[in-house]
């Protein structure tokens, strides 16, 4: 008879230790949900990440791409430097032989163009 009181005080203890765990877990968890700071930093860390990767998928598809419409426009580019460079050169030049009162003459037409547009 005096082994079932010890054995009923030790399973006591143990629910109260078991009571004491599940207590603290629940104060724990309602402390996490009272915090709504350090909540709304734990959402804004989920959205940054999630967004970091987006990005970063992004640019893994858009690179290549990117790179094809270089090879491809890079050529277009260059021809039209080539063809524009003369052209360019020849308006300079042309400019350059023009005496002063008709570029004058040109300025002052190119600001009233401006001024009334």
């Amino acid at each position: 008879m005096s082994d079932e009181p010890e054995e009923d005080i030790a399973a006591a203890r143990a629910e109260v230790e078991r009571t004491r765990e599940e207590l603290g877990e629940t104060v724990e968890a309602l402390a996490d949900k009272a915090d709504v700071k350090s909540r709304a930093q734990e959402r804004a860390d989920e959205v940054r990440a999630r967004a970091e990767e987006t990005v970063e998928r992004v640019r893994a598809k858009a690179g290549p791409t990117a790179e094809q419409v270089k090879a491809k426009v890079g050529p277009t580019a260059e021809q039209v430097k080539a063809k524009a460079g003369p052209t360019a050169e020849q308006a300079r030049a042309r400019a350059q032989e023009l005496p002063p009162p008709v570029l004058a003459g040109a300025a002052v037409l190119l600001l009233l163009a401006l001024v009334v547009l």
